[in-house]
């Protein structure tokens, strides 16, 4: 076997892109500021095209972004004064519910339908949710980003990025301990030649996965406090169906980070992800925000460089080839989430029992490692 063809025991799929996009899940469609009351809002789910706009009680509302009179992006057009989304082409009005309201200089009904697919929508925690399956009525709520307190001590940072990857691999990403001691040297991990030894505890969720990571000392990047103190991070990463990474650092009565990163898949090989950073720490928060800031923007640009390049060579090679090994404490394990609920939504709407698919096998639950 040469070496383009790869090792025989590969744990994915070869084909060009291995995507997972459970459709009856809630997505973050856009962040709630970002959607005003006069303008509509173009999105992409997954190469689909959407519109989003505020209807007239100020509830957001999904609609397909395409006319049915001739086609033109609704998205073009403007909300009118009864929050109905008026098509900037004739001046057809759509409502949330997609049906047709005012066609304008019309002195008779028209036989033909003019109804536009409309998605379910809801908004929490300052962002606004769509539902991807129009065939079938939501279930549950979002996920709920982690309470966050009022004194003057607690902050919020929220950026967004759009990464040239696939949603798993920008999910994997963010919750990939190993690659931090290289890609951020200096800034996250691998501020010291020294290292320690961790231990990774992965448990199953409700609709998740996370793993504990055990003994990582107190530090970042040249700034290693761990080694003078003893003292080590709580430390949790997490995922949670079908879209959200979530990690968390805790120094007992001294600080609590809590990082949520929404993704949003944008197409098989693109995807909008927001992290919204909420602080807790003996400090003020206006002496915290800056660093968390400043750090958090140059981590997120080294990962987007490399994700990039990922997906390039992905293209180049024709298609993905992985091999896992213990480290993965967490890629397969999301990997399987999603492609078990997709498989199960498929075989839901057909009728049948969702058989068994092609997962990779996990690492042990509890692995130690250096970094």
């Amino acid at each position: 076997m040469s070496a383009m063809d790869g090792p025989a025991d590969r744990d994915r799929p070869t084909g060009r892109y291995s995507v997972a996009f459970p459709k009856r899940a809630w997505y973050p469609a856009c962040a709630s500021g970002d959607l005003g009351r006069s303008k509509p809002l173009a999105i992409t789910l997954m190469d689909a095209p959407v519109v989003l706009f505020r209807d007239g009680a100020g509830r957001p509302q999904a609609l397909v972004d395409r006319c049915p009179h001739r086609n033109v992006p609704l998205s073009l057009g403007r909300v009118a004064a009864d929050g109905t989304l008026e098509c900037g082409y004739h001046g057809w009005r759509f409502d949330g519910c997609g049906a047709c309201t005012a066609v304008p200089g019309l002195l008779a009904e028209p036989a033909a339908n003019r109804e536009v697919d409309a998605f379910a929508v809801t908004e929490a925690d300052g962002f606004v949710w769509i539902w991807p399956d129009r065939s079938s009525a939501p279930t549950g709520a979002p996920f709920a980003l982690p309470a966050l307190a009022t004194d003057v001590r607690s902050g919020e940072v929220v950026f967004s990025y759009d990464l040239d990857c696939t949603m798993h691999a920008a999910i994997e990403n963010a919750l990939d301990v190993p690659h931090t001691a290289f890609l951020h040297r200096g800034i996250f991990r691998g501020g010291s030649a020294a290292t320690k030894e961790l231990t990774a505890v992965r448990r199953d969720l409700p609709g998740g996965v996370e793993v504990q990571y055990l003994g990582e000392p107190i530090g970042m990047g040249p700034i290693q406090l761990g080694a003078r103190t003893g003292r080590t991070f709580d430390h949790w990463d997490r995922f949670f169906l079908p879209c959200v990474a979530q990690v968390e650092y805790r120094i007992d009565g001294w600080l609590r980070v809590t990082n949520s990163i929404l993704h949003l898949p944008i197409s098989p090989r693109r995807t909008r992800a927001w992290f919204v950073v909420r602080f807790w720490s003996r400090l003020p928060a206006a002496t915290v925000k800056p660093i968390v800031l400043a750090r958090g923007k140059r981590i997120l640009e080294q990962d987007a460089q490399m994700l990039a390049a990922q997906t390039a060579n992905v293209e180049r090679f024709g298609g993905e080839r992985y091999t896992s090994t213990d480290l993965d404490v967490l890629g397969n394990a999301i990997w399987r989430l999603l492609r078990r609920a997709e498989r199960e939504e498929q075989a839901e709407a057909a009728g049948a029992a969702a058989g068994p698919g092609d997962e990779p096998e996990l690492p042990p639950q509890s692995v130690t490692f250096r970094a």
